[in-house]
């Protein structure tokens, strides 16, 4: 008799998580977007986030040169408010701009005070002019 509540009770709770599992399933799918144009957006997203983190990384390095410093703080405020996008243009200018960003890092880790740097910057914010130019497209 005790066993078979013992069953009872184990079949309801496997059957409860299997609800459980496919609603989670479902919503994130709804939240996803639709297929591949939802994880393309996504994964725009988290390029952007990897720039402005990677940006960050480079305000610590750039500490004591306030010009650099600023410079990087604009830069960051403008990369993390763009909107992500499917559109392969906008992909392919996110992608220049990460690159670029990751050239940045490695001049400013030689030389914080190098003139490179703000000549790469002066790059990365006519990447951001052409991404919008392509999104307005």
């Amino acid at each position: 008799m005790i066993v078979a509540f013992y069953i009872i009770v184990c079949v309801a709770i496997v059957g409860v998580s299997i609800y459980f599992l496919v609603r989670e399933i479902r919503s994130s799918k709804k939240e996803g977007g639709e297929g591949k144009e939802g994880r393309s957006v996504l994964t725009n997203k988290r390029q952007i986030e990897r720039s402005v983190q990677n940006i960050e990384s480079m305000i610590v390095l750039a500490d004591g040169n306030d010009t650099l410093t600023n410079k990087l703080v604009e830069l960051k405020d403008e990369i993390r408010f763009l909107n992500p996008s499917k559109n392969p243009k906008v992909k392919a200018v996110d992608e220049k701009i990460a690159n670029k960003l990751d050239d940045i890092k490695i001049e400013i880790s030689k030389d914080k005070d190098s003139e490179a740097i703000f000549r790469m910057i002066e790059e990365v914010e006519g990447y951001l002019s052409q991404r919008t130019k392509e999104i307005d497209a």
